[in-house]
């Protein structure tokens, strides 16, 4: 009888200790891959962040460079008129010609906001004089052939205190001796012939411009409607976001041959103040300082207490914001613009 033998073999393969050893390597190896990709994603949420802050920043710094450039611009050739219009209380109504006005915030942490006054004029910056007394809701007749159209923003000034805005409906001329009639949407009170009447440009191209930031976001509001009145309820316009701060100073000339920066709640520089000053007052106004701080849109669990300063000196002005109000990075940009309508045409 034949015996079947077997032949066992022997077994091979990985015991439990080798298992454990393998998972405990694969841990760490995802663990470490893990680390690196969180390292990884915080130094691009840093950059991300700060690169965002950074454009915010600088768009935001040219626009209101650009803008507050323009302060008074056409305004300036007619400063000693405008000096002589009735004062307000309202930036969106006084003719004075103030280049920029600047309202404080309450605290540091407040953004001031600032309304700026300009004119958009293509045709005629000085003011025409009337040619004919005009009454109240009356044409006017000035001497200047090409200086108006329909659709453009005019304001009357009688040197005696009235200073009234209305839209240019139509012109009718110029006759032989140059003068026009320049039908409009009326006034309520009559201008004699030492009236002139000055162009402000076509309407809805923002003559009176006001500035602020509301949650964060930068904003530009036109206060006059299409006759050069104040809205009632001015839409605002955003220009950019994330930023938290805005800071202003009045360049003044000092009379000694220099410049002297003051905050707008420094007297006579205040909105109040300034609203009610003569001519020889708002001619020191020759440059404005501007300080903004920009949060960046990405939040950074590894960020820490941000102290930003604007400003040096007497003027200066500084918070420190905790962790516990943002985990975000911010950019501090500060600054100065020349009025140049003011400095190329100064008037006392």
């Amino acid at each position: 009888m034949n015996t079947v033998r077997r032949q066992t073999r022997a077994q091979h393969g990985f015991s439990l200790i080798e298992i454990m050893i393998g998972i405990v390597i694969g841990l760490i190896a995802v663990l470490v891959i893990y680390q690196v990709f969180a390292l990884a994603e915080g130094i691009k949420r840093n950059t991300t962040s700060v690169g965002d802050a950074q454009q915010n920043g600088l768009l935001s710094s040219f626009i209101l460079n650009v803008q507050l450039a323009n302060a008074n611009n056409g305004y300036a050739y007619a400063m000693k008129e405008l000096g002589t219009c009735t004062p307000t209380a309202n930036p969106a109504t006084t003719f004075r010609p103030i280049p920029i006005l600047i309202t404080p915030g309450v605290l540091d942490t407040d953004p001031d906001s600032f309304v700026l006054n300009f004119s958009q004029s293509q045709r005629l910056l000085a003011p025409a004089p009337f040619f004919a007394p005009a009454a109240a809701n009356a044409d006017f007749q000035v001497q200047s052939p090409l200086g108006f159209k329909a659709g453009d923003i005019v304001v009357a000034i009688s040197l005696a205190g009235d200073c009234v805005p209305s839209q240019v409906t139509a012109v009718i001329g110029p006759d032989a001796s140059g003068v026009v009639t320049v039908s409009h949407t009326a006034t309520a009170v009559g201008f004699s012939t030492d009236s002139l009447l000055l162009n402000l440009g076509p309407k809805g191209s923002g003559q009176r411009v006001a500035y602020d930031i509301a949650s964060g976001v930068l904003r530009s509001t036109n206060l006059w409607d299409d006759n050069g009145a104040a809205l009632a309820l001015p839409v605002p316009n955003p220009i950019a976001s994330n930023i938290i701060n805005m800071k202003l100073l009045y360049g003044v000339d000092n009379l000694l041959g220099g410049l002297d920066w003051v905050k707008p709640d420094t007297s006579p520089w205040t909105p109040a103040e300034l609203l009610n000053a003569p001519n020889s007052t708002l001619a020191r106004i020759r440059a404005v300082r501007i300080g903004l701080v920009v949060q960046g849109e990405q939040w950074d669990i590894s960020a820490p207490d941000y102290k930003w300063t604007l400003f040096e000196g007497a003027t200066q002005i500084s918070h420190t914001i905790t962790r516990a109000n943002g985990n975000y990075r911010y950019r501090t940009y500060e600054t100065t613009i020349p009025l140049r309508n003011p400095l190329w045409n100064p008037v006392s």
